[in-house]
């Protein structure tokens, strides 16, 4: 996840305060000492409670994946000189267990470990299962009454939500291939991670990406334990 560090007018710098909200890791901010959670994106204790902070689009994929859409992108390496840079949690990612304080709120509809893309920027919540995404890559639907596409990279582990809404009109896609899907009112070809137009009709044109959540099964039930789940 990526956040914007201006909040109400102040440019706040952050560091981890060795807290968990349910698993999920709470920040501080130097400035006020708030405490933040990650999850919810929002102030939870201290003097900017209550503050939400501005989620940027972002991606959660491989390093592979990434520099097959971005081959020029610039890299930001802090194992350089720290050993073997290898994920310390591969085996908690295998594994069952749901974290170092367990589940609050057990649901069976996904497994524990299951991965999901959740919409919360809204009053309502909906997740969205890699494993349901897989097979359709991209999915109309809607939430608050609003038009949405979300897409799917299986091969990278990425996912992304989009608004369909594009100036008056409302666009219907379908999968092109991994990285690439076409509207079926224009035949426009767009990107499928950035929601850019790359080719036809509406060529150049971006859809606005919407703030999304790559978590765990589990810590998204927590968190909303009565959140809607997407089934094909």
């Amino acid at each position: 996840m990526v956040f914007a560090r201006e909040i109400e007018g102040q440019t706040l710098t952050f560091g981890v305060s060795g807290k968990l909200i349910m698993n999920a890791v709470v920040m501080y901010d130097h400035q006020t000492d708030t405490l933040w959670s990650q999850f919810l994106a929002s102030g939870v204790d201290g003097p900017l409670t209550g503050v939400d902070m501005r989620l940027l689009p972002s991606q959660l994929t491989s390093w592979a994946a990434w520099v097959e859409q971005y081959p020029d992108t610039k890299l930001l390496d802090r194992t350089i000189g720290r050993g073997s840079g290898r994920d310390p949690y591969t085996s908690y990612y295998s594994s069952n267990s749901a974290g170092v304080l367990g589940e609050e709120n057990g649901d069976a509809r996904l497994r524990r470990k299951d991965l999901v893309v959740g919409l919360d920027h809204g009053q309502e919540r909906i997740a969205y299962a890699f494993k349901h995404l897989a097979d359709e890559l991209v999915v109309n639907d809607t939430y608050e009454d609003a038009p949405v596409v979300i897409t799917h990279d299986p091969a990278g582990g990425a996912a992304a939500a989009f608004s369909r809404a594009i100036g008056e009109r409302t666009l219907t896609f379908e999968a092109v291939d991994r990285l690439a899907m076409r509207d079926v009112e224009t035949g426009t070809t767009w990107a499928s991670l950035t929601g850019k137009a790359v080719d036809g009709e509406l060529i150049g044109a971006t859809l606005e990406q919407l703030p999304s959540l790559v978590s765990f099964w589990f810590s998204w039930a927590d968190f909303y334990p009565s959140t809607e789940l997407w089934e094909p």
